[in-house]
């Protein structure tokens, strides 16, 4: 489903949207999917297109970009977990995603964690599960487009959160992406988790825009 969907929207009508969603849908009806998310584009109104996405089924998500404003001071002392490439532990990113994709209740979370594991062969992802023993506890992910890179998963597991798992990973993504010489570091969360926003603060990330989206589930695609 991450996949489905329509990016950079912009419309000048309501009429616009309805024929937009009509185009939309018949483009993605000849592959047999559906589209299941919208994405604004910077200058769209949302009351423009809003009502249209609402009747077909969407919900509203609003999302607030961060950037890493400076580098965070490296931590010297040895971490308490385990942080390896998924790569090389495709059982255990398995096993993560699949608790993620539940917690989440994702509908049709089986073929999601299907595209999760393919997506590990893609050169510019570089993704990690976190170990606690031989139990995997977390996975992150950077997606690195030259010298911009993005986090685009960074998850615990439930019974594991608050013991700085989340921490670690997020300190390991950081040695990475100086590694590669990214000069830019970002990352997107929904704006109703104050939680998630104060803790990158914590690591320097601050607020750099606003996103817009609508998602729709849809077990059937």
């Amino acid at each position: 489903s991450e996949s489905q969907q329509f990016r950079e929207v912009w419309v000048e009508s309501a009429d616009d949207a309805s024929r937009a969603l009509a185009q939309t849908q018949a483009f993605f009806d000849e592959a047999n999917v559906h589209c299941n998310r919208w994405a604004l584009a910077e200058d769209q109104e949302p009351d423009v297109i809003e009502p249209v996405l609402f009747d077909a089924g969407f919900a509203r998500a609003d999302k607030i970009a961060m950037m890493l404003e400076r580098w965070p001071q490296a931590n010297e002392e040895p971490g308490k977990y385990r942080i390896l490439p998924a790569r090389a532990m495709r059982q255990a990113f398995r096993g993560i995603c699949t608790e993620r994709a539940a917690h989440l209740l994702e509908p049709g979370c089986d073929e999601q964690v299907t595209v999760d594991v393919e997506r590990l062969d893609d050169h510019r992802l570089d993704a990690f599960v976190a170990m606690d023993g031989k139990q995997p506890v977390g996975l992150c992910s950077l997606f690195q487009v030259g010298d911009i890179g993005r986090i685009i998963d960074l998850y615990v597991a439930e019974p594991s959160r608050r013991r700085g798992i989340g921490t670690e990973m997020l300190e390991h993504i950081f040695a990475m992406a100086r590694r590669l010489a990214v000069r830019i570091v970002c990352v997107e969360v929904l704006a109703d988790n104050p939680a998630a926003v104060s803790f990158l603060e914590k690591y320097a990330f601050v607020p750099a825009g606003k996103l817009i989206e609508y998602v729709r589930h849809d077990s059937s695609s």
